[in-house]
C-alpha cells in the first residue's frame, strides 16, 4: 500500500512540534512568537510562494486559513 503525501498533514506535524500557544501577555513570549514565524515561512514555500511567479508572491495572507482552516 502506498501512502500518500499530504502538505497539510505536514504542516500540522511542524505545528504540533513547535510550542505555539503563548504563556505570557500579549507578544512577550518571543520563543513562541517565533515559533509561529518559522510555522509561516514553512508554509510559504511549501505554497510555492517563494517563487517569483507565484500570483501570492510576497504574501503571507491566508497561509494560516489555507493549511490549517479549509
Amino acid at each position: 500500500m502506498k501512502n500518500k503525501f499530504s502538505v497539510k498533514k505536514l504542516a500540522l506535524l511542524c505545528a504540533t512540534l513547535l510550542e505555539t500557544q503563548p504563556r505570557k501577555p500579549g507578544a512577550e513570549d518571543f520563543d513562541v512568537m517565533d515559533n509561529r514565524q518559522y510555522i509561516l515561512d514553512a508554509l510559504y514555500v511549501i505554497d510555492g510562494r517563494d517563487k517569483p511567479s507565484h500570483k501570492m508572491h510576497s504574501v503571507y495572507t491566508g497561509l494560516f486559513t489555507k493549511y490549517f482552516k479549509g
